[in-house]
């Protein structure tokens, strides 16, 4: 049986500062990931799910991005804000999603729905709906939802990050490896491309 995680640890870990927890992940502190990933786990959750709309997709993907948090917590650079490179992992997991999904969606286009074929695999049906699911389907959320699906990777990151997230520019900037003045450019016709999808103010 695992050591039961020491109070004084668990207390030490909760009033690091977000850089301090992941060099003490570096040094294979269990406590401190867990406490960065309570710190992190709702806000990156809603993050992935603007981009794969999918619960279980999210759930899987956010469980991707804190293993290669804890993984690769020695290649952190401390220059960087621990939130910049946690989402930009968390932005290169949705994107390599993106790929995996477009791929899949070639494959099915490219084969012939044949029950007969023995390579055939109907698609899981999954009968039992959660509170997400019935959240993000609602109308509005729901048309925003398939309209950011619509938009070009680099403009459904700015308007993400920017427009929903909240974040500043300049913090856009950090995450997208990208000029201040191209997050700018990137939310501007984001914004223009939803307004005339949605017909709201964005």
């Amino acid at each position: 049986m695992s050591p039961k995680p020491c109070s004084n640890t668990l207390a030490r870990a909760s009033t690091s500062s977000d850089a301090d927890l992941i060099g003490e992940v570096i040094d294979g502190d269990h406590d401190s990931f867990a406490e960065l990933m309570s710190r992190y786990k709702a806000p990156l959750y809603r993050f992935i799910l603007r981009y794969v709309s999918a619960a279980a997709d999210a759930e899987d993907l956010l469980q991707d991005v804190f293993v290669s948090v804890f993984s690769k917590a020695a290649t952190y650079d401390p220059a960087w804000k621990p939130s910049t490179w946690i989402y930009r992992i968390a932005l290169n997991k949705c994107r390599d999603h993106g790929r995996k999904q477009r791929l899949r969606r070639i494959v099915s286009l490219n084969r012939t729905a044949d029950r007969d074929d023995p390579a055939y695999i109907p698609e899981a049906v999954d009968p039992s709906p959660d509170v997400e699911h019935v959240i993000i389907h609602r109308d509005e959320v729901r048309r925003l939802t398939l309209a950011l699906e619509g938009l070009p990777h680099a403009m459904r990151s700015a308007a993400v990050l920017h427009l929903i997230e909240g974040r500043p520019q300049a913090e856009c900037s950090e995450i997208l490896g990208v000029s201040r003045k191209s997050v700018e450019m990137l939310v501007y016709r984001a914004r223009k491309t939803l307004r005339q999808k949605l017909g709201m103010a964005l």
